[in-house]
């Protein structure tokens, strides 16, 4: 049973995003170690309760979210937090090698994350900012930060690029 602010998130994300939401545990390749990703209307992702995980990232709580219609995007969103539990970052962009490969064909092996402007407060008191990933090239894994952000800008909906909730 998920705890009441895993709940709170995805209420806010069904309400916010629309569709008829579906959560799906996604497992490491020992069938283990699940990773709780929502599917909210046709095309956003987001992990529910990665902030609690306990990843050595920058400061701050951090879900995880992609964003389009490719089947292999919820996979390589768990697969990136399989990457960075192994890892510690303290700078973004926060790219995650080789987690696109294996879930599917794609020109893309690579995710690399920036965190959103926005900021959701729950019940609890906890804060929690999405990361948007998008996927990205052999070509491009030392892109900045400032790319990444511009390249979600042109994916994502604006809520995420506004101050908190």
């Amino acid at each position: 049973m998920p705890p009441n602010h895993h709940k709170e998130l995805a209420i806010f994300l069904k309400e916010i995003v629309g569709g008829t939401p579906s959560v799906n545990a996604y497992r490491d390749n020992s069938g283990s170690r699940p990773i709780p990703i929502g599917h909210f209307g046709e095309v956003f992702f987001s992990t529910i309760g990665a902030f609690e995980m306990g990843l050595s990232l920058p400061a701050g709580n951090f879900e995880f979210t992609a964003m389009g219609s490719e089947q292999w995007l919820p996979n390589s969103l768990a697969s990136s937090i399989y990457w960075l539990a192994e890892r510690s970052s303290d700078e973004w962009p926060l790219v995650c090698e080789d987690v696109i490969r294996v879930n599917g064909k794609s020109t893309y092996r690579h995710m690399a994350y920036v965190p959103s402007p926005f900021d959701l407060k729950l019940s609890n008191g906890q804060s929690v900012k999405w990361l948007l990933g998008v996927p990205i090239t052999d070509k491009e894994i030392g892109i900045s930060e400032k790319s990444v952000m511009n390249k979600a800008k042109e994916i994502y909906p604006d809520w995420l690029f506004s101050e908190g909730a």
